[in-house]
């Protein structure tokens, strides 16, 4: 195993962490959502689609890294000039 796929794979782990939590937390978030009145259910559930919203780009970006989509990304990790933007597609 290369030094970036070593990289990758303790990212990965760390990413998959971080849904677990995410998971966790939208679990509690909604279980507490029956004892809010309205003006804290609006706020509550806010919440609740930020934290979908980050579970779900957490888990796009550990599908990216396992297909290598973002190999350059790993293998430029020392790289202060390494500046990544979105490509352009038709």
């Amino acid at each position: 195993m290369t030094e970036s796929d070593e990289v990758k794979k303790k990212i990965i782990q760390f990413l998959k962490l971080c849904v677990n939590y995410a998971d966790k937390s939208l679990n509690r978030k909604k279980d507490r959502l029956e004892n809010l009145d309205l003006e804290h259910l609006n706020s509550a559930k806010k919440e609740i689609e930020k934290w979908k919203t980050y579970k779900q780009f957490t888990e796009y970006t550990i599908k990216e890294l396992s297909d290598g989509d973002l190999d350059e990304w790993i293998n430029n990790l020392d790289n202060p000039d390494f500046n990544p933007s979105p490509n352009k597609k038709s």
